[in-house]
């Protein structure tokens, strides 16, 4: 059945990779019990480029989101940059010897937006696009292919569904790709995220992992959301062509570098609510799936060992 899976996505030339659950492909089903283990040891180099300069991150709240969900959501991206978490992304390189930098820009004034629903409740992968494509002509929020990664997080009430990988809350729970079709001549790096309130199961750690009754905020929504953004955000500068022949970081056998530890942990605590975390970053605590670590170092295309880790000093 995987390998049907690869099949078709390879015919179908996709170039979106979901927050994957188990461990044989770059997008496989949501969270299954016994298969949060990490995908292996080690990556692939296969000699593209990251992004290596200050990363602008946009967001688009597709439908209708809590406050309390969006003031999580924008808390952490306001607080990412120059945090251990952040820095394990650092460890990338590619062969012109650029890294990946701990800066994260990101002010909710200027680089998000809100779409009431704006393409229906039920969305495909093409109308996500769209939803981008839209915000950036309409001025709501800027063109940046260069440093830019744009977000659309949709709410609880909205379905999305991607030709190539099935469906949210079904198969994935987030995903990213490059787009030639955003910004004509361009191409727009861009992800999705949906609510993970829909199937918080399958989709949040603090209910799937640990059984918790609520997460470190209080709001599986907003809380859900940002481990799916910080997996596919690290992607996104680790391997922002997502191709096989001049992709960074990740291929069809061990996945990207958030699929390495997807729904890995680590260490944790708990939180006065019960919940467990395992970062705290601007006196906020969270659950954040931890993130690959390769060796600073690399000399061209291959493999590499590295391990999973919450965050460097």
């Amino acid at each position: 059945m995987k390998s049907l899976i690869l099949t078709l996505a390879i015919s179908l030339s996709c170039c979106a990779f979901a927050q994957k659950a188990e461990t044989s492909s770059h997008f496989t089903r949501i969270y299954t019990p016994g298969i949060e283990a990490p995908a292996s040891t080690r990556i692939y180099y296969g000699g593209g480029p990251v992004m290596s300069g200050s990363t602008n991150v946009y967001v688009v709240f597709y439908g209708t989101w809590p406050t309390k969900s969006m003031n999580i959501i924008n808390g952490y991206l306001q607080h990412l940059g120059g945090t251990g978490n952040y820095k394990v992304n650092t460890t990338y390189s590619d062969t012109t010897g650029a890294h990946i930098q701990n800066v994260v820009n990101y002010n909710p004034t200027t680089n998000s937006y809100k779409d009431n629903y704006s393409l229906g409740k039920a969305i495909t992968d093409a109308e996500l696009q769209t939803v981008v494509s839209n915000a950036i002509a309409g001025g709501h929020l800027p063109n940046d292919q260069t440093n830019g990664v744009y977000f659309v997080l949709t709410a609880k009430d909205v379905s999305e569904t991607n030709p190539a990988l099935g469906a949210f809350c079904a198969q994935y729970c987030g995903y990213h790709s490059p787009s030639n079709s955003i910004v004509t001549g361009e191409t727009i790096k861009y992800a999705f995220v949906g609510n993970p309130a829909q199937c918080s199961s399958g989709c949040d750690g603090n209910v799937a992992i640990y059984r918790d009754s609520t997460t470190p905020n209080g709001d599986v929504g907003g809380d859900g959301t940002i481990s799916i953004m910080f997996h596919e955000l690290s992607e996104s500068v680790s391997d922002p062509n997502v191709t096989f022949s001049n992709g960074a970081w990740g291929d069809l056998v061990t996945g990207e570098s958030g699929d390495m530890c997807n729904f890995v942990y680590g260490t944790t605590k708990i939180a006065a609510n019960g919940s467990h975390y395992n970062e705290t970053i601007n006196k906020t605590n969270y659950l954040i799936q931890q993130m690959f670590k390769v060796p600073t170092t690399i000399n061209g295309i291959g493999y590499y060992t590295g391990t999973c880790v919450t965050a460097l000093k």
